[in-house]
């Protein structure tokens, strides 16, 4: 059942909570998705199977969350995710963050080391406003997307997203690619060598920020895309999970 929490901030955010007597698990989703996706009702059936407690959630302009895509941000998202994990989670817990959920899950260890077990990156597409729009950009086209505050994204499935010039902006204060991370759990990454979206160079970027673990793996699939939604993909993510399990 759908539940939902007043923020610090002023968001109302809407989440599904199983409790379980195993570690938990958080799912982070991407950018306009939600709680509603592929993975996380995958990784929340496996969850409740194996007698882990689980918590995915909307953030605000996104799903069934207060506010709109258009008037929110990454500095929101974050806010978000760092308000119901402290309010709604007990112990420490592993992170799953499925594209800019990545980006987030990477911001939690740097700022919450203490809440987290192991982490767990999807395609993770940390600070791609500024890395995969923005520094791609030529100076007209920034002109454009500053006078129009939006630019339109359009992906070789036929999806596309509209990305504005206020999150385009924020991502520069919350950059997570320019400095190390310090953390001592797992981080296991999953990325599709197919992946048009987001390139999987940025994994291997990840690997070398992270300092204080020597576990550290990385899974590249040569012919996935971006989604990593296909059945065997999802048995792929939820081994992932059964191995880590094992040492936290």
């Amino acid at each position: 059942m759908t539940c939902f929490i007043n923020t610090s901030e002023g968001n109302t955010i809407a989440y599904n909570q199983i409790i379980g007597k195993n570690r938990g698990i958080v799912f982070l989703s991407g950018y306009n998705s939600d709680m509603q996706g592929n993975k996380a009702l995958y990784i929340e059936k496996w969850a409740k199977d194996n007698n882990h407690s689980f918590l995915r959630f909307d953030y605000s302009g996104h799903g069934q969350s207060s506010g709109t895509i258009k008037t929110t941000c990454f500095s929101d998202w974050y806010k978000d995710s760092e308000y119901i994990i402290n309010k709604k989670t007990k112990d420490k817990q592993i992170l799953i963050g499925s594209s800019m959920g990545a980006w987030i899950m990477l911001m939690l260890a740097k700022r919450i080391p203490d809440k987290i077990s192991a982490i767990i990156g999807l395609a993770p597409a940390p600070d791609f406003p500024k890395v995969l729009i923005w520094d791609k950009m030529t100076i007209d086209n920034k002109k454009k997307l500053i006078k129009n505050k939006k630019i339109t994204i359009n992906y070789e499935d036929g999806s596309k997203n509209d990305f504005s010039y206020m999150l385009i902006k924020d991502s520069f204060s919350n950059l997570t690619l320019s400095e190390n991370i310090y953390f001592n759990g797992p981080v296991y990454l999953y990325h599709g060598m197919a992946d048009k979206s987001v390139p999987y160079d940025l994994s291997i970027k990840i690997i070398n920020i992270f300092k204080g673990t020597n576990d550290i793996k990385l899974l590249l699939e040569k012919d996935a895309g971006h989604r990593l939604s296909e059945s065997h993909q999802l048995t792929n993510i939820s081994d992932i999970i059964k191995e880590i399990v094992t040492k936290i």
